[in-house]
């Protein structure tokens, strides 16, 4: 014997509407509001290693959606490897399919997609989406296309991306987790350097030598410091800033020396190295 065709069939629109229509209420009764943030870039796709080398994220939508794991997280939490402290936390959410395109630009998305970001205000986490489950109930009704998406989340891992949403707590991140380095500036430079500001040595910011982005700049220390640093940074050559006209020379810098991590080991092991390689030769790890 068949399915009733009044009930359970592609043609059965009301039927359909009200399944969507309760998941929509579940989700505003019992989810969270998040913050959807699309990526987007500032570079062409590397093909051969599938990845996007200057990701960027300029916007982000609130929505509401419901955390399926909302006892705790799951993955493997915090915990200490030979590489530091690492922080493996995973969950799953979802989102109304119908909410998603009500909220979110179609100019940005037509659908959740792997490498977007979650941000939970609540639990002040910043989500990465690793998967993107399409066949949740998809079938009730006759209905082909899903009622809604469950996404499998994961903490994400700052690595040079650009934040520019409009939210500090999530725009901060660039300055906190990034490569940063240290340069104290010569005397009688001109200006301020503002947060965030692109500057670069050289006539202009076209033809520029070397480029960055400012964290900090102290101006009793004389301390400027630089993140998404591109090129090499000469010294006693004027730093020039793009929106604050600041133009201040560098005396001196260690690039080796990442000012935003505590537990850095980078010049220490680079001395130590000193010791008993020796980079003179041509073969310093074997026979002439």
């Amino acid at each position: 014997m068949a399915t009733s065709v009044y009930f359970n069939n592609q043609g059965a629109l009301k039927e359909q509407f009200l399944i969507e229509d309760l998941i929509i209420e579940s989700i505003k009764n019992h989810g969270i509001d998040v913050y959807y943030i699309p990526r987007s870039s500032r570079s062409s796709v590397d093909e051969l290693y599938g990845d996007d080398p200057v990701k960027s994220f300029d916007t982000a939508f609130l929505v509401e959606m419901y955390l399926e794991t909302f006892e705790d997280f799951e993955g493997n939490q915090e915990f200490f490897s030979k590489f530091g402290l690492e922080i493996q936390k995973s969950g799953r959410v979802a989102i109304a399919r119908r909410t998603f395109q009500k909220y979110i630009s179609s100019e940005e998305r037509n659908s959740p997609k792997e490498g977007d970001l979650i941000y939970l205000p609540v639990q002040q986490k910043l989500m990465e989406i690793k998967f993107v489950e399409e066949e949740k109930n998809f079938f009730q009704a006759g209905k082909v296309a899903p009622y809604m998406y469950v996404l499998s989340i994961e903490a994400f891992k700052y690595n040079g991306e650009f934040f520019n949403t409009g939210m500090s707590e999530v725009d901060d991140i660039q300055n906190v987790e990034s490569f940063a380095v240290s340069f104290t500036m010569n005397s009688g430079g001109t200006g301020t350097y503002e947060i965030d500001e692109q500057v670069y040595q050289g006539s202009s910011l076209a033809n520029a030598t070397a480029a960055a982005y400012v964290i900090n700049w102290d101006l009793p220390s004389l301390t400027l410091k630089l993140r998404n640093i591109k090129g090499t940074l000469a010294s006693n050559e004027a730093i020039k800033g793009v929106n604050s006209n600041a133009s201040w020379s560098m005396l001196s810098g260690n690039t080796q020396e990442d000012s935003n991590d505590l537990f850095d080991d980078n010049v220490r092991i680079e001395t130590e190295a000193d010791n008993f390689l020796d980079f003179s030769e041509s073969n310093p790890f074997g026979e002439p």
